[in-house]
């Protein structure tokens, strides 16, 4: 499975690329309206079985079972926003989507658009 944030493409542009160069991938995207950014998942359906789907405008989760295993997964891919107002919203999203699958191992990739730490942040000079 892969993961990819902000595609930068359009509709047309990502069926485009999947017909040349994907095609033995379905995938799943998230676009926000009137943008070309958005999340994107593709998975090799021989390998991958989708048994649930849920997307927000942030983050694009999958409940998986690769076939021919028992084990059942949550996949989720993020694509975090840059107001902070949002990035709580978007935690409390990840919160109560855990809650309704409390027990299940879970895969979350992505781009949070969060530092862990005060000294990896960069500071911006502004030009003069």
């Amino acid at each position: 499975m892969d993961f990819i944030e902000e595609t930068k493409c359009s509709m047309d542009k990502i069926r485009e690329i999947h017909r040349k160069w994907l095609i033995k991938y379905e995938y799943l995207e998230v676009k926000e309206d009137n943008s070309v950014s958005g999340i994107l998942t593709l998975r090799d359906p021989q390998k991958l079985g989708i048994l649930d789907a849920e997307a927000s405008r942030n983050y694009l989760s999958l409940v998986t079972q690769p076939l021919g295993d028992k084990e059942i997964y949550m996949i989720t891919n993020v694509y975090g926003p840059q107001k902070l107002e949002d990035k709580l919203k978007l935690l409390t999203s990840l919160e109560k989507l855990r809650e309704r699958y409390p027990d299940m191992p879970w895969i979350l990739a992505g781009d949070f658009s969060m530092i862990r730490c005060l000294t990896k942040k960069k500071k911006v000079v502004p030009k003069n």
